[in-house]
């Protein structure tokens, strides 16, 4: 990204959390980043994809801090978990993320509304596979669950900490604390076999919850990337860059969901995933999702 574009970006973030987005104009943060507003259509098509685009480069930063934290070391250790968990606790507080998610969440934008729930599944779904590596894959239909609650426990303890020790709640003690009770939850659940949601659920919850009803198309080729991600996930020694193919699977996933996905940026993006799985099982997995994009595409041109 190139630094007038971030400048933009830091300055009008600044301003949606000391004026509050609603209430920051475009011309605002035309005046307070000192460009046109020609500049500004040309980095940004409105006022919500700016701040989308904030979103993404902070949750963007985070994954890769989460994901250098793991590097060389053992991944079923909880304690690197809970530091995870504490980043992003960190990066919400840093960021003020949790007061603007209110904000939006009394307003009636729904492409903002749906970008915060996909982005709280999205975070369930980190959770659920970080349970994966802790916890051990036969425990797996029990850890959507788990990841549920756990993310419910730490967000009431930090809120009802935050009440008794006036905005000084050790959260460190809260994610270490709720961790461990998770933990010691999965032993109970692998006895009693109980659950209540299936992880394949996680999967699909996106497409059900973010694509309009009369766009059926979009929903189709979303839940074949989360049917797609979750084969990943399952088998990894098919690909030699498993990480890569993700990252290119997730990027469609994004533009996708957009009001008006780029089509050319999608196709590019489908031919390195093809290259990525060439020889591979997945190989055909990938040329039905390159038709059906093809297919949704071609049928909104009509």
């Amino acid at each position: 990204m190139n630094k007038r574009k971030q400048h933009v970006m830091d300055k009008a973030h600044e301003l949606f959390i000391e004026n509050g987005f609603q209430q920051t104009s475009i011309q605002d943060i035309l005046t307070a980043s000192n460009i046109s507003k020609g500049t500004f259509y040309n980095y940004f098509s409105s006022k919500n994809e700016l701040l989308i685009s904030i979103f993404k480069n902070i949750y963007t930063e985070l994954e890769w801090k989460r994901k250098q934290l793991l590097i060389g070391q053992d991944k079923t250790d909880s304690t690197l978990f809970i530091k995870q968990i504490e980043m992003l606790i960190s990066t919400n507080n840093q960021y003020k993320i949790i007061s603007l998610f209110e904000e939006i969440l009394f307003t009636k934008d729904e492409e903002l509304k749906n970008y915060i729930k996909n982005r709280r599944v999205h975070e369930f779904g980190w959770i659920y596979n970080r349970l994966v590596d802790v916890c051990g894959a036969q425990n797996k239909t029990y850890l959507l669950d788990c990841s549920i609650m756990l993310m419910g426990m730490i967000h009431s303890s930090i809120y009802v900490h935050s009440l008794v020790y006036q905005d000084h709640a050790n959260i460190h003690q809260i994610v270490q604390y709720c961790v461990n009770r998770i933990l010691d939850m999965v032993n109970h659940l692998s006895n009693s076999k109980e659950v209540l949601l299936k992880p394949d659920t996680l999967y699909n919850w996106i497409a059900l919850q973010s694509i309009n009803d009369d766009d059926m198309g979009k929903k189709e080729i979303l839940c074949m990337l989360y049917t797609f991600k979750a084969d990943l996930k399952k088998e990894r020694e098919f690909l030699t860059n498993h990480e890569k193919t993700e990252q290119l699977l997730t990027f469609i996933e994004e533009e996708i969901e957009i009001k008006h996905p780029r089509y050319f940026i999608i196709e590019s993006t489908l031919i390195s995933l093809m290259q990525e799985v060439k020889d591979t099982p997945y190989a055909k997995t990938v040329q039905t999702l390159k038709e059906g994009i093809e297919r949704v595409f071609a049928q909104q041109n009509q």
